[in-house]
């Protein structure tokens, strides 16, 4: 039972920080030793609401980072836990980011909304690798639904580069107004030549592609990640099966070459 893929262990939340009206961050103690990638999710679940695929949004000196939005019964239960109390955890699951592929090349990473939430890590290793060459394109629907302010601001001061838009401007807003495909005038480096990371809504991740492939981004260097009703998490219960890949094995994350390939649905 050790190595029981289905058995969930117990986790501790550290602490929990409220970043909009319906969404909260956790770091919570796995109390295990655990290998995550960027892009990577677990299964969190509680008794009495069930269990729920969360993408991992920091990792921390090995404690688990979980951007959470309440949308349905599961994260509604997930969103009242306080610090000190208890949830359980399967994972991590899922297909990493690629990071060979960015070597040496512009990084653009384009975020619609919570989609800001499994790019973190990403973000956060490149902002320490190579600030200077990123570019973060970020649209929320109105600036107090923008995720992540602190990190915004420390990652401009790290030398990347970040625009934000929202598609509700607010008194005292100073930033871009429309949706995140608007912002690719301010993406400075060769799009033939750089690589993409796009994660959000599917109507959103869908134009992202259609413009970056417009752009020249070769498809093997565009790369998103697809959303699906993910239950077991290890590529049995077929709840996610998308053409002929299972989401929370081969993916969640997808290059557009692999898209095409298999002709999965966005």
């Amino acid at each position: 039972m050790k190595n029981n893929p289905y058995l969930p262990f117990k986790g501790t939340v550290l602490k929990v920080s409220a970043l909009c009206p319906d969404t909260k961050h956790f770091t919570v103690d796995p109390h295990k030793n655990l290998t995550v990638q960027p892009g990577q999710f677990m299964m969190l679940s509680l008794w009495e609401y069930g269990e729920v695929p969360i993408s991992i949004s920091g990792i921390n000196h090995g404690k688990l980072e979980f951007t959470i939005r309440r949308v349905g019964f599961v994260t509604s239960g997930l969103t009242a836990l306080k610090e000190g109390d208890t949830l359980w955890l399967r994972g991590p699951y899922g297909r990493a980011f690629p990071l060979d592929i960015a070597r040496g090349r512009d990084i653009l990473i384009v975020a619609g909304g919570i989609g800001l939430a499994p790019l973190r890590p990403l973000v956060q290793h490149f902002v320490k690798e190579s600030p200077q060459r990123l570019t973060l394109l970020y649209g929320a629907r109105t600036p107090e639904d923008l995720l992540y302010k602190d990190d915004l601001s420390l990652w401009k001061e790290k030398g990347a580069k970040v625009i934000l838009t929202v598609d509700r401007p607010q008194d005292g807003w100073k930033g871009s107004v429309g949706v995140v495909t608007t912002l690719w005038h301010h993406f400075e480096g060769d799009f033939k030549e750089a690589v993409a990371y796009v994660c959000g809504p599917p109507i959103m991740i869908r134009a992202a592609l259609k413009d970056l492939y417009h752009f020249g981004t070769p498809p093997e260097r565009i790369i998103t990640t697809l959303e699906a009703h993910m239950k077991c998490g290890v590529g049995k219960c077929g709840h996610c099966y998308n053409g002929p890949k299972f989401i929370c094995t081969d993916g969640p994350v997808f290059s557009l070459a692999e898209i095409r390939q298999f002709k999965l649905e966005i």
